[in-house]
């Protein structure tokens, strides 16, 4: 069994901006401080989707946060969300985040055979800013809560988002990195980063991510 993650409160229907302040931090200021909530995460989340929150929180550059988490790779080419080469506890330092919580964002990188190099999502999960590191694994098919086939193709050029942290990912949240069309049904604001699943969703991911 994983460990227990803390579920967000219930919010309302519709997406929303953000109702927390919008930072901006300098290079230095970063490494001080950083404006976050777990309470805006469901469990699974992938690094990823935890990233877009991140930066979209503290209005950061998309190429200084690639680079304070992995200051020895270029930002623009980056690097896949395994654990081999993004430590918990380094992130931990960063993010304010229980390092079980950002393990569990993360893949194994022994297992690189068994998950998608490319973004694969729900679009009603995408539609509600969240994407789980569950959805990469080749033996998942569809989304737990929806029901929909999971996706790899931009409805809009027909390309895939590889599944890593650079520059280009970071700067198009749910978005195609070639065309920048959302992933979701319609528009999803770029700065709505709050949960805004149902109950009842949540708990058919809760249930899902814990108990298989």
């Amino acid at each position: 069994m994983r460990p227990v993650v803390s579920l967000p409160q219930r919010e309302t229907t519709a997406l929303k901006a953000p109702r927390f302040p919008i930072l901006a931090f300098g290079e230095h200021e970063l490494s001080l401080g950083s404006v976050f909530n777990r309470d805006w995460l469901i469990p699974g989340e992938s690094l990823l989707s935890i990233l877009w929150k991140f930066r979209c929180a503290n209005a950061l550059p998309a190429d200084l946060l690639v680079q304070k988490i992995l200051p020895d790779i270029n930002p623009s080419v980056g690097a896949a969300p395994v654990r081999k080469l993004f430590k918990p506890r380094r992130l931990r330092q960063l993010l304010r985040l229980p390092e079980s919580v950002l393990d569990m964002s993360l893949l194994d990188a022994s297992a690189s055979d068994h998950y998608h190099p490319a973004f694969r999502f729900c679009r009603q999960c995408a539609a509600h800013g969240y994407h789980s590191v569950l959805y990469q694994l080749t033996d998942e098919r569809r989304c737990p809560v929806h029901r929909e086939a999971l996706e790899t193709l931009c409805r809009g050029c027909g390309g895939k988002t590889p599944f890593v942290i650079n520059t280009r990912t970071i700067e198009a949240p749910f978005r195609c990195v070639a065309c920048h069309s959302h992933f979701c049904y319609g528009r999803l604001p770029l700065v709505s980063t709050i949960p805004v699943m149902s109950r009842r969703e949540r708990a058919e991911i809760r249930r899902w991510f814990y108990y298989g």
